[in-house]
């Protein structure tokens, strides 16, 4: 017997090819049920624990393997209401190139159904799916099992899937933070209503709250906005009615409101962002969230995956969040 117990060894002992050893031990769905059970029993009893060596070994030479092995597809769900995946592209492409894969874009317009994507991309023998956030109801037809499937980011409807994310209660959390460091104490949240059972939504909406109940006795807690990004009159109307000293919104939109009403940004009220884009038209003070991360991590995670043989859907999705820092602009200054 050798000092470390070798595939071949547990092979030989459960009469079986090393190849199928191998595969049990990979987690590949290709072996049946009693023989898995016997070469894992026998995996156990003779101690086996694998070579970290041998397995960076076997990762380049899958790496170097057929065009569709180093090829992760991309759903695009770009409709007239969303461009979710154009924010994250950027990352992805950068992510994939620098982990040895390319990247191929199947568009929802184009194939008409996500039944007949999931068809093209199995028959092309491509294994790694990468979904972008899912803004819009749709019936996912698709087929998962082939596929290792990650989540870039979340949208109003989360698919049973891994995911990557930001964390959208400590990004609230972290702007109301800033607001009271800089002495604003009547601070207002516009946070609008998405469509769908938008659970970032609910997300923010508790950091909100939270940050409320702590709250001193006598400091106002002012109700968040939950209209549209649209109603534009109601902004005005909830401001009005409210009168905050700062302003927590999803993006800048909202700053065009305050003035029409004659606010002067940040003299006579402040203002931060949720999600900022990194550059501003208005230089504003908010959250960063950092797309490209987020897409390096789905890319990693899905490699991951794909090195595993973790195919179909997870009997638990996980999910990670990325949290997020403070950019500093000229909208939200000390009182």
């Amino acid at each position: 017997m050798h000092l470390r117990v070798t595939l071949r060894d547990i092979a030989h002992a459960c009469g079986v090819g090393k190849s199928t050893v191998a595969r049990v031990l990979s987690g590949s769905p290709q072996v049946s049920d009693e023989v898995r059970t016997r070469v894992l029993r026998m995996a156990g009893e003779l101690g086996y624990r694998p070579d970290p060596s041998l397995r960076v070994l076997a990762q380049h030479r899958w790496k170097r393997g057929t065009p569709a092995a180093s090829t992760l597809a991309v759903i695009d769900l770009k409709s007239k209401h969303s461009n979710a995946l154009a924010i994250y592209r950027p990352g992805l492409a950068q992510a994939a190139e620098r982990a040895g894969y390319r990247l191929e874009e199947y568009r929802l317009s184009h194939y008409g159904s996500l039944k007949r994507i999931g068809e093209v991309i199995h028959h092309r023998g491509i294994r790694g799916l990468i979904v972008p956030p899912v803004t819009d109801a749709l019936e996912w037809s698709i087929d998962w099992s082939p596929f290792c499937t990650v989540g870039c980011g979340v949208g109003e409807y989360r698919l049973p899937v891994h995911s990557v994310d930001i964390s959208y209660f400590s990004v609230t959390r972290l702007c109301w933070r800033e607001c009271r460091a800089r002495g604003y104490r009547r601070i207002g949240a516009l946070l609008f209503r998405q469509p769908g059972p938008d659970t970032n939504d609910s997300l923010r909406h508790a950091a909100v709250f939270y940050e409320q109940s702590l709250l001193s006795a006598g400091e106002v807690a002012i109700p968040p906005f939950s209209g549209t990004m649209q109603d534009n009159e109601g902004i005005a109307r909830w401001f009005r009615h409210h009168r905050p000293d700062a302003v927590i919104s999803l993006n800048e939109g909202a700053l065009w409101v305050l003035r029409d009403l004659g606010e002067k940004i940040p003299e006579t009220v402040g203002y931060c962002i949720l999600s900022h884009p990194g550059k501003s038209q208005f230089d504003a003070s908010g959250a960063a969230t950092h797309r490209s991360h987020i897409a390096e991590s789905a890319v990693n995670w899905l490699d991951q995956l794909l090195r595993s043989n973790q195919f179909g859907l997870p009997s638990v999705p996980d999910v990670l969040l990325v949290e997020p820092h403070w950019i500093e602009g000229r909208t939200l200054r000390p009182r």
